[in-house]
């Protein structure tokens, strides 16, 4: 039986370099490439991350800081890796003020004490209607569970850090939108990061200690500055759950059907 030759060292080497030609860049962030035993390492360490957390569930403190006034939250929450998610955010007195669900296609939030029902397409636009942050709801998603915004193709990163260097920077692109992420070089555990859109940068983050979980190292605060409009995003994360079995119907919200309820598609109002 005949065996079908294995690529040569030489030809390994041409598709190697041919591939970093294309390498992705940001302006401003540069470093000597990575030794290849140090990129494969983290480029594997973050492929296992992102097999090992799949749902989370648990509760919040969140504290948002804009136009120079801060308002602090408790929230619960659901969340899963394919960019699905619930919140619920209650007054300190246990009354539900706001519960939204976007399930990847559809983003809805309910107002009960204000006696409202918005909803429209799961896009930054209307996160930001909805909820004062315009992200798209799979980019907050992966971000609250501990996952760089964008999911990495390996195939198409670069990845910076001499021996030593007390980070190492990967930068990769998705869908027009491109994102330079921080890791320790030791543990790979991300850091920080920052998401540009248009050339610009979007969005920075940066991830608390982590504990484990499971067997997983889970964050246990996250911080996002939103840069065009100076809004700051606190989360500190309590009573965590991983990978528990969430009702598939959680991640969509129908219309309450109290007729004293305004109900806005968002995406034809002018206004939300």
């Amino acid at each position: 039986m005949s065996r079908r030759p294995g690529r040569s060292p030489a030809l390994l080497l041409l598709s190697a370099l041919a591939a970093g030609c294309a390498l992705p860049t940001l302006p401003g962030i540069e470093g000597p490439p990575a030794p290849f035993a140090l990129r494969t390492a983290l480029l594997d360490g973050l492929a296992e991350r992102e097999a090992a957390v799949r749902t989370l569930r648990g509760t919040a403190t969140v504290t948002v800081s804009a136009h120079g006034q801060r308002r602090r939250f408790r929230e619960a929450f659901a969340l899963e890796a394919g960019g699905r998610l619930r919140l619920e955010q209650y007054e300190w007195t246990g009354i539900p003020t706001m519960i939204l669900a976007s399930d990847g296609e559809a983003v809805a939030v309910h107002l009960p004490l204000a006696r409202q029902f918005r909803h429209g397409r799961a896009s930054p636009e209307n996160l930001g209607r909805l909820a004062g942050l315009p992200l798209a709801p799979v980019t907050l998603a992966r971000l609250l569970l501990g996952l760089p915004p964008l999911r990495v193709d390996r195939w198409r990163v670069a990845v910076l850090g001499a021996p030593g260097a007390p980070a190492l920077t990967l930068i990769s692109e998705a869908d027009g939108a491109a994102q330079a992420l921080r890791f320790t070089p030791d543990t790979f555990l991300l850091q920080e990061g920052e998401l540009h859109e248009g050339g610009r940068p979007l969005l920075r983050f940066r991830f608390g200690p982590a504990e484990p979980l499971d067997g997983v190292p889970v964050p246990r605060s996250l911080t996002l500055w939103h840069l065009p409009d100076g809004v700051e995003v606190a989360v500190a994360f309590q009573a965590l759950e991983l990978n528990a079995p969430l009702a598939p119907g959680l991640f969509s919200l129908a219309p309450p059907q109290d007729a004293g309820v305004s109900i806005v598609d968002v995406d034809r109002a002018d206004r939300p």
